[in-house]
């Protein structure tokens, strides 16, 4: 039975991603190779922004000069003609004074919007946590062995003896009756059918009367029934506790699947019909591209593009042109910070896990595979947390405009 988080990991699978045909050893590289190129990208604009800054703080300091320097020649002028002139030299100045000003403005804008493009194509691979899904293949093979008493020693060969005495009953005791039934239609129960709810009481009350009908003679087959009816109850209450976790991965994979849809809506807006960059272009030299270098480059020319549309939108629109773009400045915003929050949701049911281990590590029949199942979640929390660490990430989220 396929696990719930598997299955979401399964889905992300489907989707396009560089260096799908990897190894799982390179896909993390893949993943924190990603956050490099937006790093430098990011690193570019700053430095662009910051050396903007220190020209315009420049250049207000000299007009604030000249303005300090004018107004105490207005005091002393008597003359009302040139205190005329010096009046007009100083709206002048002013007028000055806002243009280097409505440049910052602009100037802010465009650093915010590429950061928003950037960031927003960045989600198109950070999206696909692969590097997570590929460890986590192993952890849940072992936790589903630790659900499946079939897996362990000697219980086959005991269910067996089980299942005759079942069929050697049924026909004079309803229950096993019905126990049959429910084997008949569950299958191979090697296959991993879950030992719990109505399945779980039936098999109860059928172990429980196959012990109370084996007497003196069958001793040996007495006390190895025991055993597997404690391990059979453990497994079950195990597979139960299990499942009460479990129940979190199936809102996780609606919350994926719409920020998946919200993300792709976004990149339409701004990539194709705001940037006029071809979605099959970018896939090929961005998203699917394994050259560090050409992505950085395609990126930074992209940044460039949204820096190029600020522009062309204040000359066009000088009344009225930040609102589309900090409307989808927020969006990218909260696409980001709903990705993080998701995230850390994921790391939060991970280490439900834990708790569920420390609950089961001292029971002597699951004990060792247990230990093997605390191993393998430690390698898929910790790759987990090498590629997205939630905390990080949200106020990385919450940090990514310049705010002046």
């Amino acid at each position: 039975m396929k696990n719930p988080l598997t299955r979401i990991f399964l889905i992300v699978l489907l989707l396009p991603i560089a260096g799908f045909s990897q190894t799982p050893g390179e896909i993390p590289r893949i993943i924190n190779d990603n956050k490099s190129v937006t790093d430098l990208v990011l690193l570019e604009l700053n430095r662009e922004r910051s050396l903007q800054r220190e020209n315009l703080d420049f250049r207000i300091k000299q007009i604030d000069s000249k303005l300090s320097t004018l107004d105490e020649s207005l005091k002393n002028t008597s003359s009302a003609t040139e205190k005329v002139d010096k009046l007009v030299q100083r709206v002048q100045i002013l007028e000055e004074k806002q243009s280097e000003l409505d440049k910052n403005v602009v100037s802010v804008y465009k650093y915010n919007y590429s950061s928003a493009v950037l960031n927003l194509a960045s989600m198109e691979r950070e999206i696909k946590p692969l590097n997570l899904f590929n460890s986590s293949r192993e952890f849940y093979t072992t936790l589903d062995k630790v659900s499946n008493p079939m897996t362990y020693e000697g219980y086959a060969a005991w269910f067996k003896e089980f299942e005759k005495y079942i069929e050697d009953n049924k026909k004079d005791e309803a229950r096993l009756n019905a126990l049959s039934h429910i084997l008949n239609v569950t299958g191979n129960l090697a296959e991993g059918t879950p030992f719990t709810g109505m399945f779980a009481g039936s098999l109860f009350d059928g172990i429980g009367s196959f012990i109370n009908s084996l007497g003196r003679r069958d001793r040996e087959l007495r006390e190895k029934s025991l055993k597997m009816f404690k391990l059979t109850t453990t497994v079950s209450q195990f597979t139960h506790d299990k499942d009460l976790i479990e129940t979190e991965w199936k809102a996780i994979t609606k919350s994926l699947d719409e920020l998946k849809e919200l993300q792709d809506k976004a990149m339409e807006k701004n990539i194709v019909e705001i940037l006029g960059i071809n979605r099959a272009d970018f896939k090929r030299n961005f998203t699917d591209e394994t050259d560090a270098k050409k992505r950085t480059e395609y990126i930074l020319n992209i940044s460039k593009i949204a820096e190029n549309k600020i522009a062309e939108e204040k000359n066009k629109n000088p009344e009225n042109w930040k609102q589309e773009y900090y409307n989808q400045m927020v969006a990218v915003q909260n696409l980001k910070i709903r990705f993080g929050t998701l995230t850390f949701r994921i790391l939060e049911n991970l280490d439900k896990y834990k708790s569920l281990i420390n609950k089961y590590k001292g029971d002597e029949n699951l004990k060792t595979r247990i230990a093997e199942l605390d191993l393998k979640l430690d390698m898929v929390r910790n790759s987990f947390e090498s590629t997205f660490n939630p905390q990080v990430y949200i106020k990385a989220s919450n940090e990514m405009y310049i705010v002046e």
